[in-house]
């Protein structure tokens, strides 16, 4: 069911367009590795920058697509503690992790914006088949965190809220 919050619509939107976006950087990946190999095998010569925007691809194809799997609850769980407990005792876990999981996003999501600003300020480069500015890079670690901090807490909070989301995914 769509919220009919326009704040909460309008996230939702971004963190879908991002897993679409994450599937098809999937796609192009794999079109350029078959392209690379069947270059490299047929005609004696590669595409040599292939495997390092390859690199950085899966890298962003990854941060986009986090949130989105953490929301579907897609990703993997280890449920060994929670299924040995009584269920009102494993939702209280359930409930501890999701805020833990939220509280270390928002750790990385701190640390990782400092070390972008500070890549910024220095106006420091990446010299490989590319040549970058390194916060290029770095922007990505706390974008993808601060999404990862917000997904881990509206999954804290719609299992607080809603017990019964004890196992299912994640909707704002």
């Amino acid at each position: 069911m769509a919220s009919p919050n326009p704040v909460a619509r309008a996230y939702n939107g971004l963190i879908t367009c991002l897993a679409v976006i994450s599937g098809f950087i999937f796609g192009l990946m794999a079109f350029f590795i078959g392209a690379d190999v069947f270059m490299r095998n047929v005609m004696d010569s590669g595409m040599p920058w292939v495997i390092e925007a390859t690199e950085y691809a899966m890298y962003v194809a990854t941060v986009f697509a986090a949130p989105w799997v953490l929301r579907e609850g897609s990703h993997v769980s280890v449920d060994v503690i929670t299924s040995v407990l009584p269920q009102r005792y494993g939702r209280y876990v359930v409930l501890v992790a999701s805020l833990l999981g939220s509280f270390i996003c928002l750790i990385v999501f701190y640390y990782s914006a400092i070390a972008t600003i500070n890549a910024f300020e220095r106006s420091s480069m990446v010299y490989k088949s590319f040549t970058i500015p390194e916060w290029w890079v770095n922007f990505f670690v706390p974008f993808g965190m601060a999404l990862m901090t917000i997904e881990f807490f509206l999954l804290f909070w719609s299992r607080l809220v809603h017990p019964s989301t004890a196992t299912s995914g994640n909707q704002v």
